[in-house]
């Protein structure tokens, strides 16, 4: 049994409370005001501030409600009897996928409009959003219910399509009717999916290209790279070195992401790289940018873990929140089981970093460097070097 009070509905979306409200059989619950919905929802569930619903782990939301609610139901059905057009109460909620068994509403069926693709983001309450720009967030995106998340297993990161519903009255995007296909592939959950926690880390065997300034600190797929220098000794140099080399390699995922980099530098990444760029400028929101890596990160784990190998280009570590740069550095390993995640850095002034890479790459400051171009500092270096090949 769980419980639903006052303060949970409070702070729902109004698509969850609709949701909710077509559950319990409250008629009429789109014509309600939020404060209105809030109250019918606690009334139709006994009038307390707490009302207790059945949640069977795994099984579909309405359906469990449909099965051990049969009166509210059958009360249900005579008002849609006897409802204009049978849109006044809906069989399904507004988590959509989540039908209850006769499929999905007349009233879906007759709003269902374009087939769209985007990357789902998945907020702390459990909904999320279908964005068509993973790294962005606009009006076109598509929330996708907490149901449908649940139901088809979905994470972060994955891609999904299905068909879109505009916005009703009072709600600000449109709505995912169903979810047709994640990743390219059927809905359903697979049978089994390895999750990157779980799988096993160990150092890397394959070498990457790289400059041959860099030959005294090779790495390869799966490597945790660390870039050290002052200002103006050429960490941002080899790093677009690196992106040019990198985005030339076959069957690697490769994103840029940038923090708190001049704002010249952003348009020269777009420009240049060759690779898909996320974050921003100095000039940008600090949460922008730790969304951007956050949803880099995710992006590169579904693609280990369906056993292909990523790469994160970051500058510079150092400006994200010290949780967020722990997690992304954290997160390169190579999987004994397939797949990799490559992360190469800038880490500014950051020591923690230098400890835990694999590769060290330390510049010589300007004042000390002999030519032009980047110098490594004794303090370079590669653990087990000897595996790479």
């Amino acid at each position: 049994m769980s419980v639903l009070d006052r303060k949970e509905l409070e702070e729902s979306p109004l698509a969850d409370l609709h949701a909710i409200a077509a559950e319990v059989g409250v008629e009429g619950y789109r014509r309600l005001r939020r404060a209105e919905l809030i109250a019918a929802i606690l009334g139709e569930t006994g009038g307390a501030e707490a009302a207790p619903v059945v949640e069977d782990e795994g099984e579909d939301t309405a359906a469990a409600a449909a099965r051990t609610r049969p009166r509210r139901a059958r009360r249900a059905g005579r008002a849609r009897a006897g409802a204009p057009g049978g849109a006044e109460v809906e069989d399904v909620s507004e988590e959509a996928g989540e039908a209850a068994p006769e499929g999905v509403s007349e009233e879906e069926e007759r709003e269902e409009g374009e087939v769209r693709t985007g990357t789902l983001d998945i907020l702390p309450n459990g909904s999320g959003f279908m964005r068509a720009d993973p790294f962005a967030h606009s009006r076109d995106d598509v929330y996708v219910s907490p149901a449908q998340i649940r139901r088809c297993e979905l994470r972060a990161g994955d891609e999904i399509t299905g068909p879109v519903r505009p916005p009703r009255r009072a709600e600000r995007y449109p709505s995912l009717i169903r979810v047709d296909a994640v990743n390219g592939g059927p809905s359903e959950p697979p049978a089994e999916r390895p999750r990157f926690e779980d799988l096993t880390p160990v150092f890397p065997t394959e070498r990457l290209p790289a400059p041959a300034s860099l030959d005294a600190a090779p790495f390869g797929k799966g490597s945790r790279v660390a870039i050290a220098g002052e200002p103006g000794s050429g960490v941002t140099s080899i790093l677009r070195e690196l992106a040019k080399k990198l985005s030339r390699v076959a069957g690697i995922e490769a994103f840029v992401v940038l923090a708190g980099v001049r704002p010249e530098e952003v348009t020269e990444w777009r420009r240049e790289s060759g690779l898909r760029v996320a974050g921003g400028g100095y000039d940008a929101a600090g949460e922008q940018q730790t969304q951007a890596a956050e949803m880099a990160l995710e992006l590169a784990k579904r693609a280990v873990e369906r056993g292909g190998d990523a790469v994160l280009l970051v500058d510079a570590l150092d400006v994200l929140p010290a949780a967020v740069a722990r997690r992304v550095f954290g997160s390169a390993r190579k999987a004994e089981e397939g797949g990799s995640l490559t992360v190469i850095a800038a880490v500014g002034d950051a020591r923690e970093p230098l400890r835990v890479a694999t590769t060290r790459i330390v510049l010589e400051s300007p004042a000390s460097a002999r030519a032009r171009r980047p110098k490594l500092a004794p303090a370079s270096g590669t653990t087990r070097a000897d595996l790479l090949s």
